[in-house]
C-alpha cells in the first residue's frame, strides 16, 4: 500500500522571508530593529536555525502585513517535512486507511475477517478478503461503480464504499454455491408461480429450493451498516445468484425482494458483470431498469387487483376481511398485508399480529453466509 510523497525541495519560512525583505529593500538590521529583535536571532530564522514562535509570528505579520497564521503553517509545515515518518505514524495511517473503506469492527463480529491491532494484520485481512489483488484501494477509487445501485445514499462515501465491500462478500460466497446449469424458461415459470408459493405454509423452503433447480445461486448475507440493503441480483459465471439480506426480517419484504431480483435476473441480467443492488424502500431517481422491475414484480404478485380487491375496506380492515382478500387475489395474508402497507393503502401499524419473520424459514443447507438466519 502506497505511501505519501516527501518533496524533493524542502521551502523553510527563512527562505520567504529573505525574498519579502528582497522586495522592500530591508537589511538583516532592519528586520531586527524593526522586530525588536537582536539580529543573531533575525540571522537564525532567514536560516531556518529557529522556529517561529507565535510571538515572533504575531510580529512578523505587523510587520508584513500578513498574518500570524500564514508564518506559524510556513514553519510548521517545514519542520514536519524535516522528518521521515516514524514506522508508528505509518500503521496509523494504514489502519485509518483500511477503516475509512471497510467497517473492520463489523466485518470480524460477523466473521467475515480476522485481524489483531496490529497495521500488518489488518493490511493482511484487507488483502486477504479482495484475494490479494488489491493492495491500493484502488477498487474504491474508480469512478464507476461494479453495480447499478438503487440507493438514494450512494453519494455518500461510507455508504457507496461498505456497499462495494458487501458486493464483493456476496460474490465470494455466491462463488461456493453449487446449482444446476441456469434455464431461464424454468426461471420465468418460476416466477408465475410465486403467488402459489405465498400461501403455503413451508412455501419459502419449496421454493428456494425450485430456484435452485432452475440454476439460480440463493444466500442470506446481513448487510452493513450505511449500506441500507434489501437484496442483489447478479452475475459472476455462467449462473445468476440472488442475494437476501433480510434487514427487514419480514415474510412479505422476503417475497418482494426476491420478486424483484427474478425480475432483474430475467429482464436486465444477461452477461458476466451484470449486477444490481437494492434498497427497495428507497424511492428516489430510480433507472428505468428498476421502475421495470418493480413493474414486473407487481405483476407476479399481482399488486394492482390486491390493492383494487382491498381499497374499499382500508378504513376498516379486520383480520378476517384481509384473508378473504387475499385469498381472492391468490396470495398469501402476510404478504398481501405488507404490500397494501407498503403501497401506503394501510398503515404500518395495522394487523401487526399477522406479521410472521422469515429467517427460520430459509433451510441452513442453502442460506450461505447468513448471521443467524437459520432454520433448523
Amino acid at each position: 500500500m502506497g505511501e505519501e510523497p516527501i518533496p524533493a525541495i524542502n521551502i523553510g519560512p527563512g527562505r520567504i522571508l529573505r525574498r519579502d525583505m528582497e522586495a522592500i529593500g530591508w537589511s538583516n538590521t532592519d528586520l531586527a530593529e524593526v522586530l525588536g529583535m537582536s539580529e543573531k536571532s533575525v540571522s537564525q530564522l532567514l536560516n531556518d536555525k529557529q522556529a517561529i514562535t507565535v510571538a515572533t509570528a504575531r510580529l512578523l505579520a505587523q510587520a508584513f502585513s500578513t498574518s500570524a497564521e500564514y508564518w506559524l503553517n510556513l514553519d510548521r509545515n517545514y519542520r514536519l517535512r524535516l522528518t521521515q515518518p516514524a514506522p508508528k505514524e505509518k500503521e496509523t495511517a494504514l489502519k485509518a486507511k483500511v477503516r475509512a473503506h471497510m467497517p473492520l469492527a463489523e466485518m470480524k463480529k460477523k466473521g467475515w475477517i480476522s485481524y489483531d491491532s496490529s497495521a500488518a494484520s489488518q493490511a493482511k485481512a484487507y488483502k486477504g478478503f479482495w484475494g490479494g489483488q488489491d493492495d491500493d484501494f484502488s477498487v474504491y477509487e474508480r469512478e464507476s461503480l461494479p453495480f447499478c445501485a438503487r440507493q438514494g445514499k450512494i453519494e455518500d462515501r461510507l455508504t457507496r464504499d461498505y456497499s462495494i465491500t458487501w458486493f464483493q462478500k456476496a460474490r465470494t460466497e455466491a462463488a461456493k454455491l453449487k446449482t444446476a446449469p441456469y434455464d431461464r424458461v424454468k426461471l420465468l415459470a418460476l416466477a408465475k408461480a410465486l403467488p402459489d408459493y405465498t400461501k403455503e405454509p413451508v412455501g419459502v423452503r419449496t421454493f428456494l429450493a425450485a430456484l435452485e433447480e432452475c440454476g439460480v445461486g440463493f444466500l442470506v448475507l446481513a448487510h452493513l451498516s450505511k449500506t441500507y440493503l434489501d437484496g442483489a441480483s447478479f452475475r459472476d459465471g455462467p449462473n445468476p445468484a440472488i442475494v437476501y439480506t433480510a434487514r427487514y426480517d419480514r415474510i412479505d419484504n422476503f417475497w418482494w425482494t426476491i420478486a424483484h431480483e427474478i425480475a432483474h435476473v430475467l429482464l436486465h441480467i444477461r452477461t458476466e458483470g451484470d449486477s444490481f443492488l437494492d434498497n427497495l424502500s428507497d424511492e428516489t431517481e430510480l433507472s428505468a431498469k428498476e421502475r421495470e422491475a418493480d413493474a414486473q414484480a407487481g405483476t407476479w404478485l399481482r399488486v394492482e387487483k390486491l390493492i383494487e380487491t382491498a381499497a374499499p375496506y382500508a378504513r376498516h380492515m379486520t383480520e378476517a376481511r384481509l384473508r378473504e382478500v387475499a385469498a381472492a387475489v391468490g396470495l398469501g395474508p402476510e404478504l398481501a398485508l405488507g404490500m397494501l402497507q407498503f403501497n401506503k393503502v394501510l398503515d404500518w401499524r395495522t394487523l401487526p399480529r399477522l406479521r410472521r419473520t422469515v429467517a427460520e424459514l430459509i433451510p441452513q443447507g442453502i442460506a450461505g453466509a447468513a448471521e443467524n438466519c437459520h432454520a433448523e
